[in-house]
C-alpha cells in the first residue's frame, strides 16, 4: 500500500467517523464537540526522540488522584517535560504517529474511565497543541489505541452498549478480531493481543494470542501459557520481537521473546512491579512503567547491556504512566 493511498484511508476514516458523530446523533449520544483548548507552552525546539505518556495528579497525603489523567510529553532522557492535555476529561493510551509529531489519544468525558460515558479518538500536534477528533462513534466508546512505528497502522478497542470489539485497521481493510481480544497490535502479517478465556475470573489469567488473517479461515498461535496474566503486548518496529507485561515471576515484570513465542527472557528482573512497555524506534530500548521508587514513574531499558534509567520524578505528586515511544 503506497503512502499516499494511506493517507487517503486515513482521512476517510476519520471523516466517515465524524460524520456519524453529526448526522447519527440521537437523544443523550455523545455530541463531538471540539477538544479542550491548549493552555500550555509551544515548543519550537524539534524532539529527536519524543515520549507521549499519560499523567495524573495525586493527593499527596493519600495517593489518590485529583485530576484526571492527561498527556504529557518529553524527551527520550526525560528533559523537555510539557503537559499537552486540559480541561476535565480523562485522557487514556497515547500513542505517536510515524511522524512523531503528532500524538493520538483517547477523550473519555467526565474525570474517569467510563466505558458507559463515552470516548473518542483525539489527534494533538506535540509542538503547538493543536487538536482535532479523529475518529468518534455516538454512544461508544474508541480507546487503548496503538499505532505501528513505521506506517500507522491502527487498532483500538471498540465498546458500544455491552458491545465490545477490537478492531484492526480503517477503511475497506480493517476489520474486528473475532475471538475474544484486548490491546491487540499489528504486526506485518498477523495481529498480537492478550487473550482472556474466562474475564471474571479471578484472579486474572489470560494468554498472549497471535492470529493469522481474519474471519472463516484465520489460523491463532498461543504464545505463551494461560496460568497467568500475560498482557499488554507491544510488537519491535523490525518486527521480530515482543514485549509484554506477565506475573509469570511472581509480580509483574516484562518479559521479551521472538514473535513466535521462542527466546523468552524476563528483562527488568526487579522486586517492584513493571508493566505497559513500549519500543523505541530502533528497537534498542523498552520504556515501562514502575513502581520501585514507591511511586509510579517511567523507566527505560537498553536491551543490549539490560542498564535502566529513570525517566520521570512525580513523587507523591503525579502517577507517569502509559508511555509510548
Amino acid at each position: 500500500m503506497t503512502g499516499e493511498k494511506r493517507n487517503q484511508e486515513r482521512v476517510a476514516f476519520a471523516a466517515a467517523c465524524l460524520l456519524v458523530s453529526v448526522s447519527g446523533i440521537s437523544a443523550g449520544a455523545q455530541v463531538a464537540q471540539e477538544p479542550s483548548g491548549f493552555q500550555g507552552t509551544v515548543r519550537t525546539e524539534a524532539y529527536r526522540n519524543p515520549i507521549i505518556f499519560t499523567r495524573s495528579e495525586l493527593e499527596e497525603k493519600t495517593g489518590k488522584p485529583v485530576r484526571a489523567a492527561k498527556v504529557w510529553v518529553m524527551e527520550e532522557d526525560g528533559s523537555g517535560l510539557r503537559q499537552l492535555t486540559y480541561g476535565p476529561n480523562y485522557n487514556d493510551h497515547p500513542a505517536l504517529f510515524s511522524d512523531r509529531t503528532h500524538g493520538l489519544y483517547s477523550e473519555f468525558r467526565g474525570g474517569v474511565f467510563d466505558r458507559k460515558a463515552g470516548a473518542r479518538l483525539i489527534k494533538i500536534n506535540i509542538y503547538t497543541g493543536e487538536q482535532e477528533v479523529f475518529a468518534a462513534v455516538p454512544g461508544c466508546s474508541l480507546h487503548h489505541v496503538s499505532l505501528t512505528a513505521k506506517d500507522d497502522e491502527i487498532a483500538y478497542q471498540h465498546d458500544c452498549g455491552n458491545q465490545r470489539s477490537q478492531q484492526v485497521g480503517r477503511g475497506p481493510d480493517g476489520y474486528e478480531i473475532n475471538m475474544r481480544a484486548v490491546n491487540p497490535v499489528i504486526l506485518e502479517d498477523s495481529v498480537i493481543f492478550m487473550h482472556q478465556k474466562d474475564p471474571i475470573a479471578s484472579p486474572r489469567r489470560a494468554s498472549l494470542v497471535r492470529l493469522y488473517g481474519n474471519g472463516r479461515g484465520a489460523r491463532a498461535v498461543f504464545l505463551t501459557d494461560d496460568e497467568h496474566l500475560n498482557r499488554r503486548p507491544v510488537g519491535s518496529p523490525d518486527g521480530q520481537w515482543i514485549a509484554w507485561q506477565t506475573d509469570a515471576a511472581g509480580n509483574e515484570e516484562i518479559f521479551l521473546s521472538r514473535t513466535d513465542g521462542s527466546q523468552t527472557r524476563n528483562v527488568t528482573n526487579a522486586p517492584s512491579n513493571e508493566g505497559h512497555p513500549w519500543f523505541s524506534r530502533d528497537g534498542k530500548w523498552i520504556v515501562f512503567e514502575s513502581d520501585r521508587t514507591g511511586s509510579e514513574e517511567l523507566w527505560k531499558i537498553n536491551l543490549e547491556n539490560s542498564k535502566q534509567q529513570q525517566l520521570t520524578s512525580g513523587g507523591k505528586k503525579y502517577s507517569s504512566r502509559e508511555p509510548r515511544w
